[in-house]
């Protein structure tokens, strides 16, 4: 099969999906577009009325990253036929299912209707390249919000997964005095290398009051109120684990702590390229490339 005639369905989303209904349209591929957060002007892209008009004979479609968010398909427009059931109705039996962080359940519901299933945030290389971006939005976030520099400041990690690998190195290049905090023994044995000390969980309350940034990953329930109540008057907590995030939001605003959660960063500093990264992902799974 050649790519133009391939037809891709891009549903709901943010700015990703509008650079990827482009990329997409540019290399050939077939792509309508339904639901999405804005208009996509672009006469190579079919802008379909209904979700079923959008899903009729496609051979893939591409849900956002997260897919779902508080049981409803991600997106800004409330759209009254776009929700999961529909979707999975109308998808084609044989056809290829793409998006971010979806549920079991669901991905078990599409695969008993014979739709191949993809789960892009669960591929290792998406991932990584995923977290530059949100790595850079977080530090874009930093240096907007505090009083102070980044660079030369006192940051405090926690969670070195890949977000915070690659937030410790970025921190790093801005001559940050970085801690961090990482329960896993071999991925703290992993942080020790790069990092200015690695802190313990029974060290946390005492480090957070010593600190000008606080940079939580880790999608757990980090700083509780007993922890919250040692944070400075003028440090930044600034949480992009996943919602609810790592901070007990209701004791920090009666404290007055500065601290934000910062969901869908790549979409808000780079929405281009990380569409390219899903495009790459896209392309070797449906084997046109």
């Amino acid at each position: 099969m050649r790519a133009d005639s391939y037809k891709i369905a891009l549903i709901g989303g943010d700015k990703r999906q509008v650079y990827l209904a482009r990329i997409l349209a540019k290399k050939g591929y077939k792509a309508v577009i339904y639901g999405l957060c804005e208009r996509v002007r672009d006469e190579r892209i079919q802008e379909a009325a209904s979700l079923k008009e959008a899903l009729k004979e496609a051979d893939a479609a591409v849900g956002p990253v997260p897919f779902i968010r508080s049981g409803k398909i991600v997106g800004t427009c409330e759209i009254p036929d776009m929700n999961v059931e529909m979707l999975f109705e109308e998808l084609p039996e044989n056809s290829v299912f793409f998006a971010g962080n979806i549920p079991d359940e669901v991905r078990r519901y599409a695969e008993g209707k014979k739709i191949r299933v993809y789960d892009m945030m669960k591929d290792e290389f998406v991932a990584a390249r995923n977290a530059v971006a949100t790595a850079e939005g977080v530090v874009a976030e930093a240096i907007a919000r505090s009083s102070v520099n980044l660079t030369g400041s006192r940051c405090l990690v926690l969670g070195y997964g890949r977000c915070g690998r690659v937030l410790t190195r970025l921190l790093k290049s801005f001559f940050c005095k970085v801690l961090v905090s990482e329960k896993d023994k071999t991925r703290a044995a992993d942080a020790f290398v790069l990092a200015d000390g690695i802190v313990s969980e029974a060290e946390l309350a005492n480090v957070a009051g010593n600190v000008d940034f606080i940079f939580n990953t880790a999608p757990e329930r980090i700083l509780s109120e007993e922890r919250l109540r040692h944070v400075g008057k003028n440090t930044w907590i600034l949480d992009i684990a996943s919602a609810p995030g790592g901070v007990d939001y209701r004791v920090a605003e009666a404290l007055s702590v500065n601290a934000v959660l910062l969901p869908g960063l790549p979409d808000r500093y780079a929405p281009a390229s990380s569409a390219e990264i899903l495009a790459d992902f896209i392309e070797s799974r449906i084997g046109l490339r």
